[in-house]
């Protein structure tokens, strides 16, 4: 009888001995559970930190570069209109105003046959055997500001039996006569013109 208390004893000695074994065994792989939770968390907060101040830095020199982009463009629109005003202050032969174009004279290089070939030649005078066929009567210009033609005021006599007809920029072209005027020359013969529809004045008004 005493042994086999004895031996239960023993037995109750290392179950506890077991169960304490493992409970710390538990214990201490929970702190580390917990140790482990707790770097996890810190290094994702220094991430996160990083990351923001990374984003910070990338929008400072997005920002810097778009305000470079601006400053940039204005500097260059600045020089542009700089040039623009220059040549008209220093009278930039390749610069045309209207009122240097208005009431010019419209010539035909072959008012019986017409210039096959118009696109081709190039006019830098008013040639002596050029028949004076009508006026620049008006200009045209696209609602974004480029010139689209202009209109001629094509024969008649003192404004009695003249007709308006509208020629696009690529079928006329600008003959100096002077320093302050210029006239228009094109290969369309004067029947061709005639035939030209008329201009629509009502259009315009």
């Amino acid at each position: 009888m005493t042994r086999l208390i004895t031996t239960t004893a023993l037995a109750l000695t290392l179950a506890a001995g077991t169960a304490y074994a493992e409970s710390h065994s538990n214990g201490a792989k929970m702190e580390q559970n917990l140790e482990n939770a707790g770097e996890n968390l810190e290094n994702a907060g220094e991430n996160a930190a990083q990351a923001t101040e990374n984003a910070a830095e990338n929008a400072a020199v997005a920002t810097q570069n778009a305000a470079d982009d601006a400053a940039r463009a204005i500097d260059d629109a600045a020089t542009s209109t700089a040039s623009a005003v220059d040549g008209m202050t220093e009278n930039d032969t390749n610069m045309i105003r209207a009122r240097d174009i208005l009431g010019g004279t419209i010539y035909s290089a072959n008012s019986q046959d017409g210039v096959a070939e118009f696109q081709t030649v190039t006019y830098d005078s008013v040639g002596e055997d050029w028949d004076k066929i009508g006026e620049i009567e008006d200009i045209v210009l696209s609602s974004d500001g480029k010139i689209q033609g202009v209109v001629a005021e094509i024969g008649g006599f003192l404004g009695l039996g003249d007709k308006h007809v509208f020629l696009e920029m690529d079928s006329v072209k600008l003959v100096p006569v002077d320093d302050a005027s210029i006239s228009l020359v094109v290969g369309f013969s004067e029947e061709q013109l005639e035939n030209m529809k008329d201009v629509d004045e009502a259009f315009w008004e």
